[in-house]
């Protein structure tokens, strides 16, 4: 930038560009620091954090009260970020830094250990989420999410809302009551 050389990233890589540093406790809060280095020294931070929706929590104890037994975080982020997430949403199991081979990966892993004819679902909304989506038994998709993973998918949620996968779940079995 203006000739002078400006990296942004993690700590790796400032350490690469020789402005080595901790991250300190913005992952710590369940935040990511994403860092700057010009010219080879350290710059400065900046710190990233998503929001969990308020209706995200009651979505998945509702899947809870519906006979989903195990939910599982499969992330890219660090294993800070992703703890944070998984502890204010009571998730059972959470794997972070997970790249999307990965989770290809782990989502085989864990189709292959099914106990008494159980279903996988993976619900995911970003490209590098289409390969997961088509190889759960059931991929669902979040509609404002990108084309691949809605190609992909086998049921797209026109919401970005998880509230939406709980209430067709029970829509389902309602119509499954009543159906010939």
């Amino acid at each position: 930038v203006d000739g002078r050389r400006v990296a942004a990233g993690n700590t790796k890589l400032m350490s690469a560009e020789g402005a080595a540093l901790t991250e300190g406790g913005a992952q710590a809060e369940g935040k990511t620091a994403v860092h700057l280095a010009i010219d080879g020294s350290y710059g400065g931070s900046i710190i990233l954090g998503d929001t969990i929706k308020p209706t995200t929590g009651p979505a998945i104890a509702r899947l809870r009260r519906l006979g989903i037994r195990k939910t599982v975080l499969l992330t890219g982020d660090t294993p800070a970020v992703a703890e944070s997430v998984a502890k204010q949403l009571d998730i059972d199991l959470v794997e972070s830094q997970l790249l999307p081979a990965d989770k290809v990966m782990r989502v085989e892993e864990l189709l292959a250990v099914q106990e008494n004819g159980g279903k996988l679902a993976f619900v995911g909304d970003g490209i590098n989420d289409a390969p997961v989506l088509a190889g759960a038994d059931v991929g669902a998709a979040m509609g404002s999410g990108a084309d691949a993973a809605i190609e992909a998918a086998d049921v797209v949620f026109m919401t970005s809302g998880v509230e939406a996968i709980p209430e067709a779940l029970d829509i389902a079995r309602q119509t499954n009551r009543i159906a010939w």
